[in-house]
């Protein structure tokens, strides 16, 4: 159940219009827009619980990352260097409450019933397959910042 809602949400938080555009099951345009929204709160929860310092130089990774010269676990690793421990615990909560609500969302307009399921493994996942990550800020502000055609093209095999 956890590896499922964490595809989901990395589906979600990646490429919403991805989503979109491969048939996502009761995902409808309402739907999408809502999903844009949340994120785009995120977004600006996160950014504004960084330093001004803090949130150009992410904003320098993640056009590194756009551009294709850092890798996701590069540029991950690069802003988790960064941040306080302050701006880490601000930046997982509003990854936390988008998440939480893109659920209630999805679950609200399905009449209860779980996001589906995604089928095998998500991008990327090794050893550890089965284990959930916990929350980790510099992946949370990498997916709502950064391009989501450079996220897609990272997390292809």
């Amino acid at each position: 159940m956890r590896n499922t809602f964490f595809a989901l949400t990395l589906l979600l938080c990646a490429a919403p219009v991805a989503a979109a555009a491969q048939g996502f099951p009761g995902m409808t345009p309402e739907m999408q827009a809502q999903v844009q929204t949340l994120r785009d709160t995120a977004k600006t929860a996160s950014f504004n619980a960084l330093s001004a310092d803090h949130r150009t130089k992410v904003q320098a990774i993640v056009t590194q990352f756009d551009s294709g010269s850092v890798s996701i676990a590069d540029a991950v690793t690069q802003i988790d260097a960064l941040l306080t421990p302050d701006e880490s615990k601000a930046v997982i909560a509003a990854g936390q409450t988008m998440r939480d609500a893109i659920r209630k969302m999805y679950s609200d307009a399905n009449g209860g019933s779980p996001p589906p399921a995604r089928q095998g493994p998500p991008p990327g996942a090794g050893a550890g397959q089965g284990q959930r990550r916990p929350p980790d800020a510099g992946r949370i502000l990498l997916q709502l910042a950064a391009s989501p055609d450079a996220l897609r093209a990272a997390m292809q095999p």
